[in-house]
């Protein structure tokens, strides 16, 4: 069981968010709201929701809307509440979500803003789509430092506006007399730089915050991203395609195994073709090391994210509590063989084919050695 999901607002009048349970896709959770001991209101995560749609998130009926304008909040005791979902005798505490929710509504482009902002310190959570992304983001969200959401899916825009750009001045040409030749290519690049940058201090009105978008076009953003913020932090979170395609088959049933290995085929070789550009600014922690040593992981990030000890520690228990993997496969910690995906010859060549860059570069096998070199560990 994977219980996962954020709070996206809290006020005196109503709560609101998502909640899904992996183990269960189908379900539609009980969310209820307390502070402490004290129960106030309940509903149920049914709410179609194209963004988690969008997101894989099931089939994107897991939105809530609680109406707690009859409980007669303060202000502080709605910033105190807590939020629960309930799936089969399974509790979990969901994660609050701190950004700002208004919509942005105009954007300007001010020739004195810079074209990269030094200020700011995002993290940024990318890998194939599993709950160990999930988790290290509610982890730092929980752990006070960071602002964000629990995705993003809008930076990489970014990228793909300025490759647009791009590719049809290359089309175009240098032909003379015309309107595109009076407007340098590098004017149109700088104003996507700073309305993206304006963007994010909108969004997220703090120093450090994080975005989790664990999607190919990402991936390829990250470049991008570490020249608009030269602070940024990456953390990527990779995992053998053979114990991704088992739990992308539990969680998401209905899809393709074909699509399952090549989306995580692409997503792994963009980050070997990236990686080595983001320098000390970017670290890769393997779904199973989360699983099998959490709180060694969790030092690990503290130390990389430069998180104050309070947080460090908040940071750690939410880690160490999760545990995400052993939630959705108790027997994790033993390496599965390709056999085991039960593909006939034909497809298992068609996968191999796919994935072997991939593999090579991350030294997995495909036996029960989890590693190439290693001994089933």
């Amino acid at each position: 069981m994977a219980v996962t999901g954020f709070v996206e607002h809290a006020d005196t009048t109503r709560v609101s968010g998502w909640a899904y349970d992996s183990g269960a896709p189908e379900a539609r959770l009980e969310v209820t709201v307390r502070i402490g001991d004290q129960f106030y209101a309940s509903g149920f995560a049914d709410i179609a929701r194209g963004d988690l749609l969008a997101a894989g998130i099931g089939d994107g009926k897991h939105g809530f809307v609680i109406d707690v304008s009859e409980t007669h909040f303060s202000a502080e005791e709605a910033a105190a509440l807590e939020v629960h979902a309930i799936s089969g005798v399974e509790i979990v505490r969901i994660a609050r979500v701190e950004a700002m929710r208004e919509p942005i509504v105009d954007l300007k482009s001010d020739p004195q803003m810079p074209i990269s902002d030094t200020n700011q310190f995002p993290v940024f959570i990318l890998g194939p789509a599993r709950f160990g992304a999930d988790t290290i983001t509610q982890a730092l969200l929980e752990s006070g430092s960071y602002l964000g959401t629990g995705d993003g899916q809008l930076l990489p825009l970014a990228h793909g506006l300025l490759s647009t750009i791009d590719s049809y001045y290359q089309r175009a040409g240098n032909t003379e007399d015309t309107a595109l030749s009076r407007v340098s290519i590098d004017a149109f690049q700088k104003l996507v730089r700073r309305c993206f940058i304006q963007l994010a201090a909108d969004l997220f009105p703090t120093t450090h915050w994080l975005d989790k978008t664990p999607t190919v076009e990402m991936a390829r953003a990250a470049v991008l991203m570490s020249d608009l913020w030269p602070n940024s932090r990456f953390i990527f979170v990779k995992e053998r395609v053979i114990e991704h395609v088992i739990n992308r088959r539990r969680e998401f049933p209905h899809d393709t195994t074909e699509g399952h290995y090549s989306d995580w085929a692409a997503v792994m070789t963009t980050w070997v073709a990236v990686r080595g550009q983001l320098g000390s600014g970017a670290l890769e922690i393997d779904q199973r090391q989360l699983a099998v040593d959490p709180e060694g992981v969790a030092s690990l990030l503290a130390e990389f994210l430069e998180l104050p000890e309070a947080a460090a520690d908040r940071f750690s228990r939410y880690i160490c509590a999760s545990q995400p993997e052993q939630q959705t496969d108790k027997a994790f910690a033993v390496a599965h063989s390709l056999e085991q995906l039960g593909l006939d010859e034909y497809h298992a060549r068609c996968m191999t084919a796919a994935c072997d860059r991939a593999m090579t570069a991350f030294g997995y096998g495909y036996g029960e050695s989890y590693h190439i070199t290693g001994t089933g560990t």
